[in-house]
């Protein structure tokens, strides 16, 4: 006895599969819209400096936003958070409140775990959210360099900015000073001999010549 006859290419995708579950391929397609729509949709209240969708779900959502609400506002009035460094500065919160959730953990419950071994004795071993804190940490610490976010960064970071300024009046939007008043910047940027940076600049002087 012949089995029914198979639908047209296409035409059963058309009709659904209903009592069946998705496969795979469909599974990864449809997370994938999801998570282009949450990069591409705006943000909140019209602030283009708002957190982004994508970091105001999930479990760690609520420690996120909180590090972008406390952050943002001081990188925004010292020119280190644009519009278009949203995406970075989102990785930077995630990360953090990842490290956050991490740690709080390991307070709670320590730094390792009993397991059975192979020849049914126990030991001690590190928990695996041990190396979660510690890969956080690691990301946290090479984002918190782009942004300033160490004393030591965050001097370098201005320093860089007053270059750039003293040669670029107009580079972040503010207005162009008097001749009088932009020699002083450039002084400024340019490490002189009496300063701090000036001794540090004359030890990566050359050697003296050997006779």
């Amino acid at each position: 006895m012949r089995g029914r006859k198979p639908d047209a290419p296409g035409l059963q995708q058309a009709k659904g599969n209903p009592g069946r579950r998705k496969s795979a391929v469909q599974k990864r397609m449809d997370e994938a819209e999801r998570i282009a729509g949450l990069l591409a949709q705006a943000p909140t209240g019209g602030d283009p400096l708002a957190p982004p969708a994508i970091i105001e779900q999930g479990p760690a959502a609520s420690a996120a936003v909180a590090v972008w609400r406390d952050l943002a506002p001081r990188l925004r009035a010292t020119q280190r958070l644009q519009p278009q460094h949203r995406p970075m500065f989102a990785l930077f919160c995630v990360y953090f409140s990842e490290w956050v959730i991490a740690n709080e953990d390991i307070k709670a419950n320590g730094l390792t775990q009993r397991v059975k071994t192979v020849a049914g004795g126990v030991m001690e071993r590190t928990r695996p959210i041990v190396a979660i804190r510690d890969k956080a940490f690691d990301l946290v610490m090479k984002l918190s360099e782009r942004f300033g976010l160490t004393p030591s960064d965050e001097y370098s970071l201005f320093r860089e900015q007053a270059v750039a300024f003293a040669a670029n009046p107009g580079l972040f939007d503010r207005e162009q000073p008097q001749k009088a008043d932009a020699e002083p910047a450039a002084a400024e940027a340019q490490a002189d001999n009496g300063s701090l940076i000036g001794a540090m600049d004359r030890m990566d002087s050359a050697p003296p010549t050997l006779n």
